[in-house]
């Protein structure tokens, strides 16, 4: 099947096929991501399976996705870091890709249990020349 849908011009057959392994067999989704990557928008990817609530799934795709620095995809990473309390990949993902919206993201964590996502926090507020709540928080 991965094989025939390279071969397909129509690119709403490719969203139907995400669609078609999310409901069927969502455990095959991330090889069908890699094969058809260079042809979907993964902004819209992303939506589609956030919309469906297996984003966790796909995280392999998305870091592969992520390269292109696309904000969709920066912030979807970010929140699974989030919930996953993985600071450090956290931290190496907004020190590399800086499409996402920095501020959102800061005021978030700021809030974090974890002292190292609120440093994270800091971090960003200072990146964005936010001093005051930077040293506010620190």
């Amino acid at each position: 099947f991965q094989m025939i849908l390279q071969k397909v011009s129509n690119v709403e057959i490719y969203y139907r096929a995400v669609q078609f392994y999310l409901d069927e067999q969502p455990m095959q989704l991330v090889p069908l991501l890699n094969t058809i990557m260079s042809k979907v928008d993964h902004a819209r990817v992303v939506q589609q399976v956030r919309k469906s609530g297996h984003l966790p799934l796909i995280m392999p795709y998305l870091k592969s996705a992520q390269q292109h620095n696309i904000a969709a995809v920066n912030e979807a990473i970010n929140e699974l870091y989030v919930e996953g309390e993985q600071y450090d990949e956290l931290r190496q993902s907004i020190e590399d890709f800086d499409n996402l919206d920095q501020i959102t993201l800061a005021q978030k964590l700021e809030k974090h249990e974890l002292i190292e996502m609120r440093r994270i926090s800091a971090l960003v507020y200072k990146k964005n020349k936010r001093y005051k709540q930077s040293i506010d928080l620190s």
